[in-house]
């Protein structure tokens, strides 16, 4: 408490901004997902789940359960899957905390694709000495050891220099949903 009252005061005649940065979801779990089940009366609305379970039969053989009130994504310009028959249809990306869900996203899997790879928007840094990639909506990804960089003529010396040159929207993030990590970034 004091340290805030310190820096409100010292802060309080200038004009620098004061900015909030945006919660990272880390994601320790990726899946193609073969069913889906959910309440009747089940909705993810305002980042959080109500109206009762959802089931998720996991390509993996897993069976999870959603329950109501767990936290769920903020899509942005990920595609959220709505499509709850078709097999395969979703691909599951969740924090986990042992075998429970604490936060999830449940995004249209890759047309051509759909069992192997999962394409996610660029990334804009790295964490945990380069085990983790950072992509522009929060969400935080295991990454390859190397990650594979792809970008025609267009020569990289390192990932961290693919992505200062081609952050977020300048570039893609491929998933490899046998290895749940980022295999692959490509340019665009």
């Amino acid at each position: 408490m004091l340290v805030a009252a310190i820096f409100i005061l010292a802060t309080r005649g200038s004009s620098s901004r004061i900015s909030v940065t945006q919660t990272l979801h880390k994601i320790d779990l990726v899946a193609s997902v073969n069913s889906i089940n959910v309440d009747s009366a089940w909705s993810q609305e305002g980042g959080i789940t109500r109206g009762g379970a959802m089931r998720l039969s996991l390509d993996d053989l897993r069976v999870l359960t959603v329950q109501e009130g767990t936290l769920a994504a903020q899509y942005g310009s990920v595609t959220a899957c709505t499509d709850f028959a078709k097999p395969n249809a979703c691909v599951l990306l969740a924090d986990m905390l042992g075998d429970a869900v604490v936060w999830f996203a449940l995004v249209s899997s890759d047309v051509l694709a759909s069992r192997e790879f999962l394409t996610l928007p660029g990334l804009v840094d790295m964490q945990a000495n380069g085990d983790e990639g950072i992509l522009r909506n929060g969400w935080v990804v295991k990454l390859a050891t190397p990650v594979k960089r792809e970008c025609g003529d267009t020569a990289t010396s390192s990932l961290r220099d693919f992505i200062t040159r081609f952050p977020d929207q300048l570039s893609k993030t491929i998933v490899n949903l046998t290895t749940d990590n980022v295999g692959s970034v490509k340019c665009q």
